[in-house]
Formats: structure tokens, C-alpha cells, sequence
């Protein structure tokens, strides 16, 4: 832990530079002194990376016993890292975990060398001098490895094997993962002491007198829940309910002027999402500013931090009188001072001693029957964690760290020795308590060294993102994955390796390191849709990940000239990660160019490129061959603007060259304009490839040809995230079609399109989870794709879980003559069909539904219906389709357009579509009246009616859905218009109707 003499000079730096700058200037001292366990985390990923490979790979089956040995030597040298760890007060012990954790590197470098070469060169001669090679190594790493072990006894360093605790030690035989969070509970929201600040400030927002404040600002220092209070607030009935239109926007310490006005507007009317990215910043603002004069706006700006980022905005905002507020969150006063004089300044204050124990104990201490069941001696355990949570100073981020450090310690004992250490701090005048933002600083890197060993890295990891920026998790756990941090042995009886990485981000969440969205689908392939940092805690992710050189960030953005000379080289050295951030990619070409070594690399990530600069010229092909250990590559959104040769990039064939990347797990190439990969066959031991890809010759995104040849991917026998490209042309796909043989790991396949895709390998891919198809072309066509995909759904081992079609069918009487076709896709609970879009003629509702007579019933049977969004077009149906589909429990969206129903009147009964949250109805020609009962819809939160030329007006009803928050009107006839608001903008007589809607859209008035 830190001594008094480092504590006294990062309380100085804090006091003189603020939390963040505290840590990036003490991050030096902090490396050596601060209790880190990345040792240990490492040489379990080596193990775990190395058992696999070894399981895995065929080629090593030759050298499996001497991997065996060597991941036996490591496994013992794990057991004597804990006692090492606790003794990093010593320089020697310091400098002998250095050389542990680069051994780990040399001995998986050594394997993962002779594999790369094993597949790039699989001729006799070259294998036989190859394992010479291999064997030479490996005695090497071994008698670096004897060395090792005799400076752990010098040391007298012991292993836990040696301990006799060892035997309830997790680290004597470390073990699968000890996991606290449970997905079967959602853990609660926690907000305690600001309710009255909520109130109050709520109170001013929506004060329209002459006295109002046009601006409310939220000031404080980090970690006082300043953008949790300004959520509560953004949130509140009130605000939703007074103000037409809301946005909130963070701009944090690096921000972007245009894309802060972009996300402003897109907010305001999401409806014209596409058309604001086009703009400039001059329309940008004309429109804000007119939008603010038209109607109430909120507008927050979440962490702003200094002047000049307002300068850069602040011509979007009126400075005269306007019904529109402002509020704002920002640890500086002088911001908020300067950015409105004549505005509210709220500073909250300190959570209270009792406040202070209600939020840990509401976090540490969860009531019986909830994910902690142990018997507990509450008395006790809270007069120590009163006494403990005194400490945090009344800062509600570091209770509730303090809080994700106790929640995993069930019993007095383990509490005890928390408060121990607490007292320990206490007595070496380390702070601890002395000073707010000192125990905040203290309790972020407490809360990390307690961690297992498995998340460390997954923690790091995070910080490979933007400040502020929400991560796609199922993306984020394929990186994890594909990095070799997700360890097998965590894997529980019928898991697989994503349900694994999800329990690590659940233990993250649950000790209060990560924040998180949930997805809306209940059965959801991740539980998880994104997640985020607190800026604070992004730091700390950070700035550890650059004290354990974890991976190294090129910020081009910067005018970083990417000279090796500016980096400390022996830092570099040891890297094995690259993240390039901001959109100026060219540069990087002399990074490449200039690096000395790219042997050590197995990762390199491009993020927040921008796809719109045309002076982009990467010559990455000329390169990236040199990387041969990768295991990660993302190249997402990387354009070029002309290609001279098909799938090149100045004449280079990067097809060619990602070929020759036989070491990757992970290929990413979502968003760029790469089209042809014809060595991707080579790339053997891929785990996620994904190929949505765009072609920016050609208009319509469509490809000139499938990705690959016809039986290329059967040869990825480890595959098992595939996106195919979203479009193909397909004048190239002749008679031959892309085939799924030897894919029975694969467990997700995006855009799977029978045109070019086999439909007769769906039942050979057993272990699927989650598909997305599309079908086009007559009966016999579409009747052929549900057949065989019956077949995999009905198989006895089928691992399908979520599914969503696309069908595109012809004016065949067949489909009109057969309802049991679109029956069983409704009713057959094997598909799992969560989503389903059909294009083309159906039968009536009534007669899909008539056999099984549950029409009778208030709704469909919820057992044997599972689907959340049904898109229906030109399905002529002539019957209200509404008295069947709003039956159906689990319907999130709806969207009837262009001519799906060719009826006059429609009705929305009381109780019908009970989880319906959106409603789309587009091109229906002869719609005239529509009634909407009471109890209807009662969680409907949009609206979309596009050019229904016919209604005469919107219905009664939609004064009962209280919880409509947008309804957009486009392209209606004047009358109808009319009747809600008038041109001149007085309202008509039907506007009663949309009064209590927060934000109404009126669009192109039709003549």
C-alpha cells in the first residue's frame, strides 16, 4: 500500500491539479508501490492460453507433452506469487515479479511461434526444423525458470502449497471463478440523500416566471454524484411532462464541437437522425436555435469542464428570454459562472454519518433471499462499517466502492480484515479519511487490488475505450475472448465461453466498477447490452493499464508524430496491446514504419476513426504482415476512397496479407470497404470474423461478390461469431452458394441470405444461438429454408436461443393457400423467433391462428410465442389485424406499412398488446378510423403514422397511454393536421388528444 511520503505528494498534486492529473503525475511512484497482483493475472492467462492451445491446435499434438510441462512449472510458479505480492515493499521482490511475468511471455511466445510457423509452413522439412528450433527455446525458458525458483527460496518467498491454509486457499489449486452477482436478481437501484435536491432543482427547471433561472448548474468534485443527481432530474415525470423536447449530451476533457451539436439535435427529433449527420456546424446551430424558440427544451451538458468548450457551442444556445433551460454538471464553479452569471448554482453537499451507512449497508449488506444468503452478525459488522464508511467522507462514489469491496465478503472475519487494513492506513498517515478525494483515490485502487486475478485484465481492458463512451458488450466479450483473458477453467457444466465472459462483467458490476444497460429481450443471448466507465474510474482503469504496460494508446489526434524516440523503450518493449484513437489514420503508417520489433504484439485495435476524410491513404497491407502473432485485429470503419485494385489498399492486396495472419482469433472489418478475402481459409484458429463490410462504389452498399469461396469457411473449425456482409450482387454467385460444413461450434450467424448462403447446412450448425436470415422467392423456396431450419431447431441438441428472419415472398397463391407455413413460425416455440419482418402477400390473421381456436382466449398461448418486433408489408391483409396480433404477451414493436393492411378501421382493445412500446403505421392507403380503448398499450412510449392519406383523425384514445413520449406526424393531408395544430401554430381542435405527449412531431404537411 502507499507510504505517508507518497500520499503527501499526490495530496499535493490533487489539491494544485485536480484527481485526474494527481494520478497521470503519480502514476510513476504508484507502479512499484502500489499492491498489484498483475502477475499472477498474467501467468493465469499464459496457463489458460496454453491449455488451450495445446487442446486445440493439431499441429502441437507432436510437442504436447512439453507444453504440458511447461504449463505444470507455470501453475507451481503461480503458487508462489500471492506471498510475494504481499511483500512489494521489497525492490528485489519487485524486480523478481518483473521477471515472472516477462517468463510467462517468453514461454507463450516460444509456442506461439512454433504454431504460427507450424501453419504457415506445413512441409517436412520445415516442421522437423521447426521443433529444433521449439525444443532449443523451450530449454532455454526452463533454465530461466529453475533460476526463478531459486530466488523465490532466497527470498524465502513461500508457496501456498507450503501454507497450511492452503487447503482453503484459492490460490494452492486456483479454481473456477467464485461468482457473486446472479442474473435471476436485478441488483437495485441505489439513491439515497439528494431527493430533496431532486425536488428543489425540478422546481426551478419548470418555473416559467420572470424570476426563473435559465440555467441550473450542478457543481462539485468527482464522485459526488453529480451526473447520478442531474439523471434523477433528466428523469423526473415533471420534467418529461413540462418540457417538449430533451437532450443530454457528455463532453468531458476531449470534445468534438460538431458531434456535441450532432447529439444535441439528434435528441431533440430523433426522427431526422440521418439528415443532421450531414450538416455543417453553421445549419447545425440555425436549427438548434429554432427548436429552442418553437418549443420547451432541456438541454443537459454533462461534464463540461472548461471554458473554451462553451465558447465552442454556445452560439447554438439563445442568450436572450426563451421557455428552453440549460443544465449542466461541472467540478469547476468558474465554468458554470462564466457560462451564465444569472443562473443557479447548486453545490450538494456531503451524504451525512447515517446517510453514509444507508447507502454501504443498502449495497453491502443486501436483505436475505436476495444473491447473499448467508447468516451474518449485522450488529457488529455495522459499527464496523460505520466506522469505515466515516472515512469515505460522505462521497457517495467511494461508499459505493467501499460498498463492491465488502459485498464479497460474507462473513465478520473477511469484514474485519477490511477494517483492519482501514486502521492500518490510519496509523502509517497515509490519509486514509484525512482527506475526500485522498479516500476516494484510496478506495479506487483498494477496490482493484482486492479483484481476482480473471478481471484485472478485463478491467483494464476497458480503458481501451473513449471517455464516456457506452461499449457493445457482446463485442466486447469476443475481445475478451478472442485475448485470451476469459479462462476456460471458469467455464460452468453447459456454459460456453461468452456466457463466461458475461459472469465476469456481472462480478465488475456487482463490486460497482462498471456501469450497465440492460438488454429489453428477456432471453437475450447477453443479459448486458452496453457498458460504461465513470470518468474516474476510467482513470484509474487507465492509468493502471499503463502502469502495467498493459497495452500502449497512439492518440494521432494529438499530432503524435508516433517516433518511437517519444515513447520509454523499454516500457514499449514489454506491450503487447495497440490502440489507435481520433480519426487522422494516416499517420500511423510511420508508426509502422518506424517500430523496430512487431514480434510482440497480439493485439491492435483502431477506434473512432473517421470513415468521412477522403485524405485517409492507409497502406496497413504493407505492414501488417509483419504482425504474425496477432490475435486481435480491428479495422473497423477504415475507408479508402479509391481502391485501384478490388480488396487493396494502394495497390496492396490486404486480402492477401490477412491471410498470412495465422495467429488470429478476432477479425474485425465492420464498416470499412474491404470486399474480397481470398486466403481467408488460411486463418484456421478464427473465433469472430465479421464482414459487414460496405462498398463505397457502389450506391446501394451492395458487395461484388460473396466474401469468400463457396467451401472456404468450413475450413474455420474454431469459428464461432460469423457476420456475414449485409448485401451481395447476385450476378456473381452462378450456382454455386456459400456452404456452413465443418461450422458446429459456430454459435452466431448474422445475415445469412438464402439467395447465396446453403440453407441445406443450417441443421449441420448444432450448436447455434442466436441466427438472423433472410429468405427471398416463392413458395417452394421459402417452404425449403423453414424446413431445414426446423430441422435445426427440432433437433435434439440444438442450442438455438434467438432467432430473427427477414422473408421476402413473392405473390404466390401458395402462401395465400397455406396458413400453416406462417403458423409455425409463430407458434413453434423451438425457433425462438424473437424477430420477424415478412415482405409479400399473407393469409388473414384469424385464419394463421383459426386451428389451434385461441382466439377464444384473452391471449395467444405465452409458451409458444417468443416474438418482440414483427414488420409486416404489402401483406394485403383485408381483416383488422389488430384483434390478433395485440394477443400476443411479448410484442415490444409493431410496424404495419405499405399496404400490410388494405381494411378501413382498426381497433386497439383494453388490455391488447400489454408490452407494445413502439407502433409504426406507414402506406396505409384506405385506413379511415382507428379506436383506441382504454387499457390499451399502456406501455406504448412512440408513435409513427406516415402517409395514411385516409384517417380523419387521431383517435380518443390516446389521451389514456400516459406513457407516449413521442408521436411523429408525416406527410398527412392539411385537414388532418389541422385538427392538432394549426400552420400558424394555434392549436386544433383535436390537440387535446397529444397535450400530455412530451414530443410531438408535425412533418411535411401533404398539399
Amino acid at each position: 500500500m502507499l507510504n505517508s511520503s507518497l500520499w503527501k505528494i499526490i495530496s499535493l498534486v490533487i489539491i494544485q491539479r485536480g484527481f485526474t492529473e494527481a494520478y497521470s503525475s503519480a502514476f510513476q511512484l504508484l507502479r512499484f508501490v502500489l499492491d498489484f497482483k498483475m502477475a499472477e493475472a498474467i501467468v493465469s492467462n499464459v496457463v489458460g492460453r496454453l491449455t488451450d492451445l495445446s487442446e486445440e491446435a493439431q499441429v502441437l499434438h507432436g510437442v504436447q507433452d512439453e507444453i504440458q510441462e511447461l504449463v505444470t512449472e507455470l501453475k507451481r510458479m503461480r503458487t508462489f506469487l500471492p506471498d510475494a505480492d504481499s511483500r512489494l515493499h521489497d525492490q528485489n521482490i519487485r524486480i523478481l515479479l518483473a521477471d515472472v511475468r516477462e517468463l510467462a511471455y517468453d514461454a507463450e511466445h516460444v509456442v506461439e511461434t512454433y504454431l504460427v510457423q507450424a501453419l504457415s509452413s506445413p512441409g517436412k522439412i520445415m516442421q522437423w526444423m521447426n521443433t529444433r528450433t521449439f525444443s532449443r527455446k523451450l530449454k532455454d525458458v526452463k533454465r530461466k525458470m529453475s533460476l526463478l525458483f531459486n530466488r523465490f527460496r532466497d527470498c524465502n518467498i513461500k508457496s501456498t502449497l507450503e501454507s497450511p491454509e492452503s487447503s482453503n486457499s484459492s490460490h494452492g489449486q486456483p479454481g473456477m471463478l467464485k461468482r457473486f452477482h446472479t442474473f435471476t436478481t436485478v441488483e437495485p437501484e441505489l439513491f439515497v440523500g439528494f431527493q430533496a435536491d431532486v425536488d428543489r432543482l425540478v422546481g426551478y427547471l419548470v418555473d416559467e416566471s420572470d424570476a426563473s433561472y435559465p440555467l441550473i448548474s450542478i457543481c462539485g468534485m468527482g464522485g459526488l454524484g453529480k451526473t447520478t443527481l442531474a439523471e434523477k432530474i433528466y428523469n423526473h415525470s415533471t420534467i418529461k411532462t413540462h418540457f417538449a423536447g430533451l437532450a443530454w449530451v457528455s463532453i468531458s476533457q476531449k470534445w468534438q464541437t460538431r458531434q456535441i451539436l450532432q447529439r444535441i439535435l439528434i435528441g431533440l427529433v430523433h426522427e431526422m437522425k440521418e439528415e443532421i449527420f450531414t450538416w455543417d456546424e453553421d445549419k447545425l446551430v440555425e436549427n438548434l436555435l429554432q427548436i429552442q424558440q418553437k418549443k420547451k427544451c432541456l438541454i443537459v451538458l454533462d461534464d463540461i469542464w472548461t471554458n473554451d468548450a462553451w465558447d465552442s457551442i454556445k452560439a447554438a444556445f439563445t442568450a436572450g428570454k426563451s421557455l428552453s433551460k440549460l443544465m449542466l454538471t461541472t467540478r469547476n464553479i468558474d465554468v458554470a459562472e462564466y457560462i451564465n452569471p444569472k443562473g443557479f448554482i447548486h453545490q450538494p453537499e456531503c451524504l451525512s454519518p447515517d446517510q453514509s451507512w444507508e447507502l454501504l449497508q443498502l449495497k453491502a449488506l443486501p436483505t436475505r433471499g436476495g444473491y447473499l444468503d448467508i447468516a451474518r452478525d449485522y450488529k457488529r459488522m455495522e459499527k464496523m462499517g460505520r466506522e469505515m464508511v466515516r472515512n469515505c467522507g460522505g462521497l457517495p462514489l467511494a461508499i459505493m466502492i467501499l460498498g463492491g469491496i465488502l459485498v464479497t465478503k460474507p462473513t465478520f472475519d473477511e469484514w474485519k480484515k477490511v477494517y483492519d487494513d482501514s486502521i492500518s492506513s490510519l496509523k502509517e498517515g497515509k490519509g486514509f479519511g484525512k482527506n475526500q478525494q485522498e479516500q476516494l483515490f484510496d478506495n479506487l485502487i483498494r477496490s482493484y487490488n482486492v479483484l481476482p486475478p480473471q478481471l484485472k485484465p478485463c478491467f483494464l481492458y476497458l480503458s481501451k475505450f473513449m471517455e464516456d463512451e457506452w461499449i457493445d458488450a457482446e463485442t466486447l466479450y469476443q475481445l475478451w475472448i478472442a485475448e485470451g483473458i476469459v479462462l476456460s477453467s471458469d467455464k460452468r457444466k453447459g456454459e460456453t465461453m461468452m456466457q463466461v465472459a458475461e459472469s465476469y462483467m456481472g462480478e465488475l458490476v456487482h463490486r460497482s466498477m462498471v456501469q450497465v444497460r440492460f438488454n429489453d429481450s428477456e432471453s437475450s443471448l447477453t443479459k448486458f447490452k452496453s457498458c460504461s466507465l465513470h470518468d474516474l474510474m476510467r482513470d484509474l482503469s487507465f492509468f493502471q493499464a499503463k502502469g502495467e504496460d498493459f497495452f500502449e494508446a497512439i492518440d494521432i489526434g494529438e499530432g503524435n508524430d508516433l517516433n518511437l524516440n517519444r515513447y520509454d523503450v523499454s516500457r514499449v518493449a514489454k506491450t503487447r496491446q495497440l490502440v489507435f484513437y481520433d480519426k487522422r489514420i494516416v499517420e500511423a503508417n510511420s508508426y509502422f514504419t518506424r517500430k523496430p520489433s512487431h514480434q510482440q504484439y497480439r493485439s491492435i485495435l483502431f477506434r473512432n476513426v473517421d470513415h468521412e476524410d477522403e485524405s485517409q491513404q492507409l497502406r496497413l497491407g504493407l505492414y501488417l504482415a509483419n504482425f504474425k502473432l496477432l490475435r486481435v485485429l480491428s479495422l473497423e470503419n477504415i475507408r479508402h476512397p479509391r481502391r485501384s485494385v478490388l480488396g487493396t489498399f494502394s495497390g496492396t492486396n490486404i486480402g492477401r496479407v490477412l491471410g498470412s495472419l495465422v495467429y488470429l482469433r478476432y477479425l474485425s472489418l465492420r464498416g470499412s470497404n474491404l470486399n474480397t478475402f481470398p486466403f481467408i481459409q488460411k486463418l484456421v484458429l478464427l473465433q469472430t470474423l465479421n464482414l459487414e463490410t460496405l462498398n463505397l462504389d457502389n450506391p446501394y452498399d451492395v458487395f461484388n461478390k460473396p466474401p469468400a469461396s463457396s467451401n472456404d469457411l468450413g475450413k474455420l473449425s474454431f469459428l464461432r461469431h460469423l457476420y456475414l456482409p449485409p448485401r451481395v450482387c447476385l450476378k456473381s454467385v452462378k450456382n454455386t452458394k456459400l456452404r456452413f460444413n465443418g461450422l458446429s461450434k459456430l454459435e452466431t450467424l448474422e445475415n445469412f441470405d438464402t439467395r447465396w448462403c446453403e440453407v441445406k447446412d443450417l441443421p449441420k450448425l448444432s450448436g447455434l444461438r442466436k441466427l438472423k436470415l433472410k429468405a427471398e422467392g416463392g413458395y417452394d423456396d421459402v417452404k425449403e429454408m423453414l424446413k431445414y431450419l426446423s430441422n435445426l431447431a427440432l433437433s435434439s441438441n440444438s442450442s438455438i436461443q434467438y432467432t430473427s428472419l427477414i422473408m421476402q415472398i413473392s405473390d404466390d397463391p401458395g402462401f395465400r393457400n397455406d396458413p400453416d407455413m406462417i403458423r409455425q413460425l409463430f407458434t413453434n416455440p423451438k425457433f425462438n423467433l424473437q424477430e420477424l419482418e415478412i415482405e409479400g402477400n399473407l393469409p388473414e390473421l384469424s385464419e394463421i391462428f383459426e386451428e389451434q381456436q385461441q382466439l377464444n382466449h384473452n391471449h395467444i398461448d405465452v409458451s409458444s410465442i417468443r416474438i418482440t418486433e414483427l414488420i409486416l408489408w404489402r401483406s394485403c391483409l383485408e381483416e383488422d389485424p389488430m384483434r390478433v396480433l395485440e394477443k400476443i404477451p411479448t410484442l415490444r414493436v409493431l410496424s404495419l406499412l405499405s399496404r400490410s393492411y388494405e381494411g378501413k378501421e382498426m381497433v386497439c382493445s383494453a388490455m391488447g398488446f400489454p408490452r407494445l412500446t413502439r407502433l409504426d403505421l406507414w402506406y396505409l392507403d384506405n385506413f379511415e378510423s382507428w379506436r383506441v380503448e382504454k387499457g390499451s398499450m399502456p406501455l406504448l412510449q412512440q408513435l409513427f403514422i406516415y402517409k395514411c392519406p385516409k384517417l380523419e383523425e387521431l383517435p380518443e384514445g390516446l389521451i389514456f397511454l400516459n406513457s407516449l413520449r413521442e408521436l411523429i406526424l408525416n406527410w398527412m393531408p392539411s385537414e388532418f393536421y389541422d385538427r392538432v395544430l394549426l400552420e400558424n401554430g394555434e392549436q386544433g381542435p383535436d390537440f387535446y388528444k397529444v397535450t400530455h405527449i412530451p414530443d410531438l412531431f408535425i412533418i411535411d404537411r401533404e398539399a
